[in-house]
């Protein structure tokens, strides 16, 4: 329960963050075009590309942390000779038990807190600025 528990709880704020990131790239992009097309309500993305978007940085994300991220190993392999020797050292499942401090990540606020939201946001910012760009130079490039 508690590996599960602190493991669930990091992941999930990393993802809670990711999609506002995401979301801010999204829509910031649009309203950026929306400033150089006088607000004329032309898109800057084809509608297949909206949906290809969504598809891609939603759901690969999520199924990647839910099955390869862990910042430390839950079940022991005994045929791994590097993981028997960790668990010998006291870095097993038990290695949470052993070591309550390492639930203060949510006390502390590591991994959710409003200075880490806005420093996802002004990223997301910052990154829709460039695309925005990018897809600028491509459209009005002449050649």
């Amino acid at each position: 329960m508690f590996v599960h528990g602190r493991e669930a709880y990091r992941r999930n704020s990393t993802l809670v963050l990711y999609n506002f990131y995401k979301n801010v790239v999204y829509v910031s992009t649009q309203y950026f075009f929306g400033f150089y097309s006088a607000f004329s309500g032309q898109p800057l993305y084809e509608p297949f590309i909206y949906q290809l978007y969504n598809i891609c940085f939603t759901s690969i994300p999520v199924m990647y942390f839910s099955l390869f991220d862990f910042e430390h190993d839950k079940d022991l392999d005994e045929t791994d000779p590097r993981q028997v020797a960790a668990f010998e050292m006291g870095k097993g499942p038990e290695y949470f038990m052993k070591h309550p401090l390492l639930y203060r990540i949510g006390i502390d606020k590591k991994c959710f807190s409003m200075f880490l939201f806005m420093r996802w946001f002004l990223y997301g910012f910052w990154h829709a600025g460039i695309v925005f760009m990018i897809c600028f130079y491509f459209l009005s490039y002449p050649g």
